[in-house]
């Protein structure tokens, strides 16, 4: 009530109280704009993943095309600092503080974007009870192929969001008014095991960190590997192939393993006998990685399914040859820019190692590819096809 009494106040005063409305909503102008609310966790965060990298990059490039929709972006505490501030250049952003991501998602959420014209789940998950209109990002249905169509072993711990993430998936894909994903490989995936209509599903395919450099040469006697813990990424089978290409001049650098597995990685190693010629190492900041991909005689991406490949893109851009998978999205992403083996077949991976390794011309034919390849691929063009879905949604809905 004391609420009301103010305004009396106010009146009898003579304040025009109408002017004052406006500090409510610091963001609307004077016609409002219709709202797209985003998921914003990953992208806000530091240092960030593949699918963080995406929500980061696709909300930056979206702030400097002019919009007839203000997006709003959520985050939660894992927020960094630095990364909200310049966020908060160009979009209202809030975080909302909730006990874990399953609270965030399914009741923070849903409840912060009450009113606006769509919400954007950019990380394959959304409320499940809302009634504002969804745009889902699926970045892959990998899941569905752990175990069938590659080894599928993950720690328990990850077993119940797994299933929580699952179903909610199945329910949330064929009510989403758009499906955005990452390549024509997991369109096909998506349509056939989410049963949802190839024409609601739009690529916006993903892009490189770094721009693209002037290549190295000669490159230096190593071969470089991600060390990401999911079976599905076939470390084991990089370090295998390598132990079968039989020069003592060369080594493996695996990079970016998980604090937690440092140690078993570096066992592994040992019982393998390849003490001094396999360089097991942490994570590495951005600048280091790039450096790395640049002076490498290779990349190895001997994972066994991807829903794009961005490491592949990235290696491509520093101007490194890429011996990759031929399975799933891979190829699409590797074009001409490396050679495909299959994944499982050690004594094919170590002969591509050979035949890069013993080839410059072969180095630089793959390098120029690769980079010719890159170039196609922008964070500007992922902002542009995403904002052209968001445009023509919200004329569907005749709210522009």
């Amino acid at each position: 009530m004391s609420h009301e009494h103010e305004h009396h106040d106010d009146h009898e005063h003579g304040h025009d109280h109408n002017h004052e409305h406006g500090h409510d909503h610091p963001h609307h102008h004077h016609v409002e704009k219709p709202v797209i609310a985003i998921d914003g966790r990953y992208g806000l965060r530091s240092p960030r993943r593949g699918v963080g990298e995406y929500v980061y990059r696709l909300v930056t490039e979206l702030g400097f095309i002019s919009r007839p929709y203000e997006l709003h972006v959520f985050g939660d505490l894992s927020a960094d600092p630095e990364v909200l501030s310049r966020m908060r250049f160009l979009h209202p952003v809030d975080l909302l503080i909730t006990p874990n991501f399953f609270t965030w998602e399914q009741m923070a959420f849903p409840q912060a974007t009450h009113g606006a014209a769509f919400i954007h789940g950019t990380a394959n998950i959304n409320p499940l009870a809302t009634r504002t209109p969804q745009i889902l990002t699926v970045h892959d249905a990998i899941e569905w192929h752990r175990g069938k169509d590659f080894p599928g072993a993950i720690p328990f711990r990850h077993h119940v969001s797994r299933l929580y993430r699952m179903n909610a998936l199945k329910r949330l894909a064929p009510k989403a008014q758009a499906i955005l994903t990452v390549s024509d490989h997991a369109k096909e995936d998506i349509h056939q095991i989410l049963r949802v209509d190839r024409e609601r599903i739009v690529v916006t395919p993903l892009a490189a960190k770094n721009p693209i450099t002037a290549p190295q040469f000669p490159k230096e006697k190593y071969f470089l590997t991600l060390g990401a813990m999911d079976p599905r990424k076939n470390l084991m089978g990089a370090i295998q192939a390598f132990k079968r290409f039989d020069r003592p001049d060369y080594s493996l650098k695996v990079v970016g393993v998980e604090p937690g597995a440092l140690r078993s990685v570096k066992e592994q190693v040992h019982h393998w006998g390849l003490d001094g010629r396999v360089e097991v190492q942490g994570m590495v900041s951005d600048e280091e990685l790039n450096g790395l991909y640049q002076k490498a005689t290779g990349f190895l991406y001997l994972s066994f399914f991807e829903g794009f490949g961005l490491p592949v893109l990235e290696a491509m851009a520093a101007g490194c040859p890429v011996i990759a998978s031929k399975t799933s999205s891979i190829p699409e992403v590797v074009g001409e820019g490396g050679l495909l083996v299959n994944p499982s077949d050690a004594n094919e991976v170590s002969k591509a190692m050979q035949k890069i390794a013993d080839d410059p011309d072969l180095q630089a034919q793959l390098v120029s590819a690769g980079q010719a390849h890159a170039e196609d691929y922008s964070w500007k063009r992922t902002a542009q096809l995403t904002n052209e879905t968001y445009i023509q949604l919200l004329q569907s809905r005749h709210l522009i």
